[in-house]
């Protein structure tokens, strides 16, 4: 059953039509995907006319549970009553006071101060600014690159109008001191702000996904078959209509970057992003974002953030989540002869393997710069191979230019260097370039008799990102690897296919110690005929645990 509104956006009702698919599926990809496709009946009362593009279905998915950086809190959330920045520190500010520009004097690299009121920073430029440049007076030479200064201290973000903040302490000289969603901490003044509303620890619970929205992007009538067949996809891909202008983003954590794209969309989007990261995080983004979509800030696997930071995606309809990886395991064993048919496994060094990185940046003159003595970095298993594998990785920055921190220091020799040679190691141990690629193909067909209710159960409790154990003792393959796709059935409300991904550990007869890189298991399903085959008791603990009627 699936709930159709075209003309009612109050999606806790019944839909303008009630449909029973006769087949439907919906699909879930890690960081991708996530879209249904379902043929429906031309029925006499005519409810299929309702199926039209761009109309909202809501369909039952996979259950998945969500927990936020307040979940299981008691929370005060406050409001800002007209767009306002929210300034850091570690004390409540007063006044934000810049040195007036004097001509005559002597400033130095990257000093504040304040010209025609506007505050500028020497010898800082940045071209992405949407203030015009302007010289001061005079205009000695060095004052021609100067600019106004748009992040960094003591502004941290500024918060649009009836942004929701999580209340920390305060009122103290004025200021309250909040959180955003994203996990940004500093201080705003209270008479920008309002109370919005209690959450106690109670009513701030995981979120519990069973129903999702999906937007109809393709209709197609078959009258000969009397049935129409409907493609749809979730409808956080609205993020692909809305985009992003002049987003440059240096060296920022995962929740600094996060509000820096949610606030350069370009219009308002339904929901809202959130991260579990808080500001301290060490893990740094840099990119910049200008006329692309928002669902491309997010998932595109070069710029994304979600690659960046190696995260979980979630989403609960329009809301979306950049999460910190975790860890689950529900006992989930696939085993070659066991309880399905087989396990087909492929080893390659052929695309995208490196043991030797070569990081380049650029020197005060913008000739190459490179490590020294040695201008490269190895992988710890380079004499692993008869072959050294080289990578050449451009590293942004140039000495003598800003460095891009909260600090506004310049880079020199020593510091880019060392810049260099820490995301050159995340070719490593991050990405992961310098191990073998590996494809396993599982073959879902349960095996009659081995069928058993907890083999069922842990598929269906299975959701993306958990761990699944594969075995196969032919080849001496043991591996936990990561659910990477899950194919839902929307009429059994079962999951009946699994991709499974990203091997963490295996042990082989000859080779041990390497991790495998990402996307590397390909499709595989339970069959029709296997899901059939279970024993009637088993599928009733299906329909008495998993069927949402």
């Amino acid at each position: 059953m699936i709930h159709v509104y075209t003309n009612s956006s109050n999606y806790d009702r019944e839909g303008d039509a009630v449909i029973e698919p006769l087949e439907g599926k919906v699909r879930k990809v890690v960081a991708g995907e996530y879209d249904l496709n379902f043929t429906a009946p031309m029925d006499n009362e005519k409810k299929w006319q309702y199926l039209i593009p761009e109309a909202i279905i809501k369909a039952p998915v996979p259950k998945e549970t969500i927990k936020t950086a307040t979940t299981g809190q008691d929370v005060d959330i406050y409001q800002t009553t007209a767009a306002t920045p929210m300034r850091s520190g570690t004390s409540e500010p007063t006044t934000i006071t810049y040195t007036s520009w004097s001509s005559s004097a002597d400033y130095a690299i990257g000093t504040r101060v304040s010209w025609n009121g506007a505050n500028y920073r020497c010898k800082y430029y940045d071209e992405t600014s949407p203030y015009a440049h302007v010289a001061p007076p005079n205009n000695p030479g060095w004052w021609a690159t100067i600019a106004r200064q748009t992040e960094g201290s003591p502004i941290l973000v500024n918060l649009k109008s009836g942004a929701k903040l999580i209340y920390i302490s305060g009122p103290s000289s004025g200021w309250y001191k909040l959180e955003t969603k994203d996990g940004i901490q500093g201080y705003v003044k209270a008479s920008d702000v309002s109370f919005y509303e209690h959450q106690s620890a109670s009513q701030n619970q995981p979120r519990t996904i069973t129903w999702q929205l999906f937007r109809i992007k393709e209709v197609t009538y078959n009258e000969t078959e009397a049935t129409v067949a409907v493609y749809a996809t979730h409808v956080s891909y609205d993020l692909n209509a809305i985009m992003v202008a002049g987003v440059k983003i240096t060296r920022k954590n995962p929740a600094t970057t996060l509000a820096k794209i949610e606030d350069g969309l370009m219009t308002s989007y339904a929901g809202n992003i959130y991260t579990d990261w808080g500001s301290s995080n060490s893990k740094k983004y840099t990119g910049e974002i200008n006329g692309k979509s928002g669902m491309f800030a997010l998932l595109d696997p070069d710029k994304g953030v979600v690659s960046a930071f190696d995260a979980e995606f979630r989403r609960d309809n329009w809301d979306v989540f950049v999460l910190k990886k975790t860890t689950h395991n529900n006992g989930l064993e696939l085993r070659s002869g066991k309880n399905v048919k087989g396990i087909t496994w492929k080893r390659s060094t052929n695309n995208g393997f490196y043991t030797r990185i070569v990081p380049v940046a650029k020197n005060k003159d913008g000739d190459n710069l490179f490590l020294s003595p040695t201008h490269w970095l190895n992988s710890s298993h380079v004499n692993d191979y008869p072959v050294k594998y080289m990578e050449w990785m451009n590293v942004e920055g140039q000495v003598g230019r800003d460095d891009g921190s909260e600090e506004g220091t310049d880079w020199t020799n020593t510091t880019l260097r060392a810049e260099m040679e820490r995301q050159a190691q995340e070719r490593f141990d991050v990405d992961q370039v310098d191990a073998e690629q590996h494809e396993i193909t599982v073959d879902l067909q349960l095996l009659g008799d081995s069928v058993e209710d907890s083999f069922l159960k842990n598929i269906q409790d299975v959701d993306l990102y958990d761990t699944v154990f594969v075995a196969s003792e032919v080849t001496g393959l043991t591996a936990t690897v990561t659910v990477q796709e899950l194919e839902f059935d929307i009429v059994r409300e079962i999951v009946t296919g699994l991709k499974l991904s990203n091997i963490r550990n295996y042990r082989e007869r000859s080779v041990s110690g390497y991790n495998v890189q990402n996307n590397c298991i390909t499709w595989s399903k339970m069959t029709t005929d296997a899901v059939n085959g279970i024993n009637e008791g088993v599928k009733n603990w299906v329909e008495d645990n998993f069927a949402r009627k």
